[in-house]
């Protein structure tokens, strides 16, 4: 048990515990005698003696420690953050060394930004995050520890700036504050729209310094640091404290184990360790009772000496004391020389103005008036102040004396003549804190407004409107340009007055801007629409540009507004009128699109991309995609050359088609260019032009058929006369001129005697002559029908076509079967001599080329048409030989069958035959061609 006890206590206090026993029973036993106490003494040294190897075996642990991995904020002074050096330090980071020493375990230190720090903790890449706030959503990823210290965060800004209290007053202003902090939602909630995230506080305070945040809201002992060690304390004020919140070492949840380890290690620690740690990095406070009353059998040992010391010190000190004061007379005559001989008025009062302390001799050069004068009747110095500025200052002195304040007014001198002062005062307190004077400097800027006037002046005379602001925001002058366009007074637009005049829509959004405008300290220009004169909105363009002192400072903001409402219209006018352009070109059936000067492409319209498949991303990344392989070198060698030359072309070039598919198109370009000639834009568009050339080579080869069915018809012609006349001359010829000898043998006969004999022979001529007529009857009849058939016209379509099958069979000896279930064929004459001869060609075409044994013949009406169908089991035709320049015959099949407002269908199948399909419509009933009977 007293092992146990003992592993808690450094070995060090056991050894020293021994020690303050002895001196405090030496001391406190004044009865014993020496060697009493001389024995005692010795006994209780002994002892310490041997506490100390006990107290360190005590703290050695018998099995090698595990580590626990710690994540803490790298710059979150005074608990964690980096020297000069970049060693992290501070008091956590003290604790946790106190904590290893505890519990033997080793405690792995990382540190980094906190929103990076929770961000890792939450994903289980530590064991602990330290100096952490419990809210109610880390309840779901974290378990905590108990607090062990209370922080307070307050608002900081810049001296310049007042109205700052709470958290309402905070609202329209960018805030600055601290990625992953645990407020940023109480800040949003309470109405603060502009929060400014930083990485780390050190990052806030650095932006503070350099005046790209005017508010921030940081932990106090983190943001009194930085600031102090940045050196512009003196530049920010703070509010009271609005957040309280105690820091908590976490856990992940659910770990019970790390949880307790870290609690009870914690805990162990002696409360004394831990408050030497903090006044390590907080420093001491003086309290002459102190810390160490455990030491006071050493105070004890040297208070003789400290006595001794005292009178030697006390002569010391009064003697620097006079020279303290000699040297202060010394250092006060030197400041009253320079206080009266500078050009400002240099002033002292007591805290409640009612007596004047000093006053500088530059008062009687500025204010005309007696030193002496204000000394016995302090409150002239406000009779001097002009009447109408008066209340003014007098309302502000009363009101912020206790804070400083900054004021300007006229006086009016004895002689009548008015000076501007500028006057600045500020309190003085004294070592506890008391205001008990004011102090300030007035100085003369008459020649300065006077200046101010005339530019003024200027200002109000040239057509802009102009306005300045001060640094904090609010308006102080508008010139008459201004006030005349709005039709108010500049007390009804001084301030955050204007924000009424801003168009309702356009109000939030423009206030904001100007206070990001105003944080970040930077030249910006904004649009709005603000209430005329007449009350009617315009645009305006407000550009505004900061005037910095020497520091860098924002002193001034100025700016131009310039009514933008005409060139608004025109812009929404050309802008309306693009967009219907834009309608047209994206809704038309042509491709168009437009390029750039160096020929990048800019624009594709709707049908473009809809072909394509590719929108204005995809093209530019990929500017020769859509077009054919084969024409890429063509197409780029030709457009660098119109390029270089500036002139537009047109050219022709295969794309592809969403659906893969390339076709034909005719690119035209053309430039726009500038008044001075320069290439400002490449437009262009592209035509299909794939249908078209199909058309056209269909048409050449049609007219190429066309040319050749009229050569054949020409050469038909030619061999059909050739042939009729051989048959005439050979046969009619032959025949006729036999009939001509046997008439004139018979003439010679009945010319001479009649002789029984000559009868006879006369009689078998006669017999020969019948035959030869018979014969050539026979002949007329075979020709007249092969240049029109009379069955055709005497009986009809069908029995003609089955006499003409018949003859076919008959001369071809190719079997031909005709199922013809129609009694009567609703046709003309001139259709069914179009049919007739159509049926004629095929028979032909089936002798010549289809290698045929049998032919099927079908004639049926169907749908309202006539149809007659050729079916033969022949070798079958092909594509080529269908539509081949030399298918004369098919050609005129198809020419008979379009005159008379029917179609023919040509189909083969190799190896099967060929089929020809004749469709005629039928007229209605009643209704009969011109050219029928």
């Amino acid at each position: 048990m007293f092992v146990g006890w003992y592993g808690r206590v450094k070995p060090g206090v056991l050894a020293m515990a021994p020690i303050f026993l002895a001196f405090k029973y030496y001391f406190a036993n004044p009865i014993h005698s020496l060697a009493v106490k001389t024995r005692e003494i010795t006994r209780l040294l002994i002892f310490s003696l041997a506490l100390v190897p006990l107290g360190v075996m005590a703290e050695t642990p018998g099995a090698t420690p595990r580590t626990i991995r710690v994540v803490l904020d790298n710059a979150y002074a005074p608990y964690s953050f980096q020297s000069d050096e970049g060693k992290l330090q501070g008091i956590l980071v003290d604790q946790w060394q106190a904590w290893e020493k505890e519990t033997g375990i080793k405690a792995e230190i990382h540190a980094m930004d906190w929103d990076e720090a929770l961000r890792r903790m939450r994903a289980g890449e530590f064991d602990v995050i330290d100096s952490i706030v419990q809210t109610a959503e880390r309840q779901d990823y974290f378990d905590f520890t108990p607090a062990y210290t209370t922080i307070e965060a307050s608002i900081y800004f810049r001296k310049d700036i007042s109205g700052i209290t709470d958290l309402a007053s905070l609202k329209g202003f960018p805030v600055g504050v601290k990625t992953g902090d645990q407020h940023i939602d109480k800040l949003k909630a309470n109405g603060v729209t502009t929060v400014i995230l930083f990485q780390n506080n050190d990052a806030i305070i650095k932006a503070a310094k350099e005046h790209t945040i005017n508010v921030f809201v940081v932990d106090d002992p983190s943001a009194l640091y930085l600031l102090n060690k940045m050196g512009i304390e003196a530049e920010f004020r703070h509010s009271a404290p609005i957040f309280r919140d105690e820091l908590r070492r976490a856990v992940r949840k659910g770990d019970v184990a790390t949880l307790r380890t870290v609690s009870e290690g914690f805990a162990a620690i002696e409360p004394g360790e831990l408050k030497q740690i903090d006044e390590k990095w907080f420093g001491r406070t003086i309290n002459r009772y102190g810390r160490y009353l455990t030491y006071v059998g050493y105070a004890a040992g040297v208070a003789m000496l400290l006595i001794a010391a005292l009178v030697g010190w006390n002569r010391t000190l009064r003697k620097r004391v006079l020279q303290r004061t000699a040297a202060l007379g010394e250092t006060e005559q030197r400041f009253r020389q320079i206080a009266e001989n500078i050009r400002e008025v240099f002033w002292l009062t007591t805290a409640d103005l009612s007596n004047t302390l000093y006053i500088s001799p530059a008062y009687e050069v500025v204010w005309g008036r007696s030193r002496e004068s204000l000394y016995r009747e302090p409150r002239s110095f406000f009779a001097a102040i002009h009447s109408e500025d008066r209340p003014h200052v007098i309302a502000i002195i009363e009101r912020d004396r206790e804070q400083g304040f900054e004021v300007e007014y006229r006086v009016v001198r004895p002689d009548g003549s008015i000076r501007w002062i500028w006057d600045r005062g500020f309190p003085i307190r004294d070592e506890s804190g008391r205001f008990y004077r004011v102090a300030g400097i007035a100085e003369d800027i008459t020649d300065r407004k006077l200046a101010e006037d005339r530019l003024r002046l200027v200002v109000d005379t040239i057509p802009a409107m102009v306005f300045t602001a001060l640094p904090d925001g609010s308006v102080d002058f508008v010139n008459q340009r201004w006030l005349q366009y709005l039709g108010l007074a500049l007390e009804d637009v001084q301030g955050w007055n204007w924000g009424p005049t801003i168009h309702p829509e356009d109000r939030a959004r423009s206030i904001n801007h100007w206070r990001s405008t105003i944080a970040a300290g930077q030249s910006a220009e904004n649009e709005l629409r603000v209430r005329r004169a007449d009350g009617v909105y315009r645009w305006i363009l407000g550009r505004f540009v900061p005037l910095r002192d020497e520091s860098g400072q924002i002193i001034k903001w100025y700016g131009v507004s310039t009514d933008i409402d005409d060139r608004k219209r025109a812009e929404d006018a050309l802008r309306r009128s693009e967009d219907r352009i834009r309608l047209i070109i994206d809704t038309i059936p042509t491709m168009a699109w437009s390029l750039r000067p160096d020929g990048i492409v800019d624009f594709l319209n709707q049908r473009w991309m809809d072909y394509t498949g590719l929108s204005l991303e995809q093209y530019v990344e990929a500017p020769t995609g859509p077009i054919h392989p084969a024409d890429i070198p063509r197409v780029i060698e030709r457009w660098l050359a119109q390029m270089a030359v500036g002139e537009g072309y047109d050219d022709e070039m295969r794309l592809r088609g969403a659906d893969g598919e390339y076709r034909r198109f005719l690119v035209r370009t053309a430039p726009l260019h500038d008044e001075q000639g320069r290439i400002v834009k490449w437009y262009g568009v592209s035509i299909d032009i794939e249908d078209r050339q199909r058309a056209e080579e269909k048409l050449k080869a049609t007219s190429e058929q066309l040319r050749a069915l009229s050569a054949r018809l020409q050469s038909a012609r030619e061999e059909e006369g050739t042939r009729i006349a051989r048959e005439i001359h050979d046969e009619l010829g032959s025949a006729l001129t036999s009939l001509k000898w046997d008439l004139e043998g018979m003439e010679k006969i009945l010319s001479g005697p009649k002789p029984g004999p000559d009868l006879e022979s006369m009689k078998k001529k006669a017999q020969t002559m019948t035959r030869l007529v018979d014969s050539t009857i026979d002949v007329v009849r075979r020709i007249s029908a092969e240049m029109r058939p009379s069955v055709l016209d005497d009986l009809g379509l069908a029995p003609a076509i089955e006499w003409h099958a018949g003859l076919f069979r008959d001369r071809t000896g190719i079997a031909v079967d005709c199922d013809f279930p129609l009694d009567d064929v609703d046709l003309n004459q001139e259709q069914s001599t179009a049919v007739f001869r159509i049926f004629q060609e095929a028979l032909t075409n089936i002798l010549r080329h289809s290698r045929a044994t049998r032919v099927e013949v079908t004639m049926v009406e169907r749908d309202d048409a006539f149809v007659l169908t050729i079916r033969d089991n022949g070798r079958g035709i092909t594509e080529e030989e269908k539509s081949g320049q030399t298918s004369i015959g098919l050609l005129g099949m198809r020419e008979r069958a379009h005159l008379i407002g029917g179609e023919i269908e040509i189909t083969g199948i190799a190896g099967e035959g060929t089929t020809v399909t004749v469709r005629i419509p039928l007229l209605a009933p009643g209704v009969h061609s011109e050219t029928g009977n």
